[in-house]
């Protein structure tokens, strides 16, 4: 009871100042007057008696009802306790101008960009993984937090849907990767962390970007999967550049990165949508621990309640309103 009433309230509290006219039908007297000086000594009708109770009760009531249900009264937000399997999954998706460009091996209708299969892709990934939690970071220049990880899937395929705008800015992989990562700060480790970095990467990350990574990357014990989304002319990740060139190679040298994080990382080197989506396939196969998290249900409006008893009670008067005598009729 006490958690109802700390959850319970309100949206238009002015309306409640009218709940004192709800002791108009206790207080006042209605009944109509016949021609008679008493009739004190007729035997007391227990059934009248009862029924008038039952008048002034409905009235005061429905009252009472429609001024609660003007004040709009709802039940607050809940939080509700879920236990599922699946992984802990922050997506981090490239939006740079980049992402715009073809595959390396574009489909003979040159119909796919990358940023439109890796979308597609990830609106059915999104779709199957029922108890997953999921979070969304895109990023170009800078980060842009559009579903924190939870179990809103809604959220997050409205982020995907909205990606059909073309990308702009430049390719900031570090800080994408950060405000993904700091989302699992003070969170429990009830099922497998995992980073999802879906980039055409082309980004170069300084000594102390790469320092700073590596630790949040240990500190919360999350795994990286890199969808490496290979544009034409790009450069491979299986190619080690010639020595002295590896500057022209952002790509692979983000990749040699990754591999001395002291974490699990794999990459997928995509130059196709049919690869992105065998990529997918093989992320979604992992092996988690069971899930226990909290999930915010939406506040009850009780309004419905208030009005459907008024118009019970109000019913009730006109039922017990029927059976009132209207003219007193003396024997012969």
């Amino acid at each position: 009871m006490n958690h109802f009433l700390q959850n319970a309230g309100f949206e238009l509290p002015g309306w409640l100042l009218l709940l004192p006219l709800a002791l108009l039908p206790l207080l006042l007297r209605g009944h109509a007057e016949f021609p008679y000086p008493a009739i004190a000594n007729l035997p007391m009708d227990t059934l009248s008696l009862w029924l008038e109770r039952a008048w002034r009760a409905c009235g005061a009531l429905a009252i009472a009802a429609i001024v609660m249900g003007l004040s709009s009264p709802f039940w607050g937000e809940q939080t509700i306790e879920r236990i599922g399997r699946g992984a802990h999954i922050m997506i981090v998706l490239d939006r740079s101008a980049s992402m715009n460009d073809d595959f390396a091996n574009q489909p003979a209708d040159g119909s796919a960009s990358k940023m439109a299969a890796a979308r597609r892709v990830l609106q059915d990934f999104v779709s199957k993984s029922r108890e997953d939690l999921l979070g969304m970071v895109i990023f170009s220049t800078s980060p842009i937090l559009v579903a924190p990880l939870g179990g809103d899937r809604e959220a997050v395929l409205a982020a995907l849907s909205a990606t059909e705008a073309g990308g702009m800015g430049f390719t900031a992989v570090a800080r994408g990767l950060a405000m993904a990562l700091d989302y699992y700060e003070n969170k429990p480790v009830t099922g497998a962390r995992a980073v999802l970095l879906v980039s055409d990467g082309a980004a170069h990350l300084d000594s102390k970007t790469q320092d700073t990574l590596r630790v949040m990357f240990k500190k919360q014990g999350a795994s990286l999967y890199w969808i490496y989304l290979r544009s034409a002319g790009g450069a491979s990740l299986k190619d080690k550049p010639e020595e002295g060139q590896e500057d022209a190679y952002p790509e692979y040298a983000l990749h040699q990165y990754f591999a001395s994080l002291g974490v699990n990382y794999k990459a997928y080197e995509a130059e196709n949508p049919q690869a992105v989506a065998l990529a997918m396939a093989d992320i979604a196969q992992l092996k988690n621990l069971p899930v226990r998290y909290q999930e915010a249900a939406s506040r009850h409006d009780l309004s419905g309640f208030f009005y459907l008893l008024a118009c019970l009670c109000s019913c009730a008067l006109l039922a017990l309103h029927l059976t009132e005598i209207r003219q007193w009729k003396v024997p012969a």
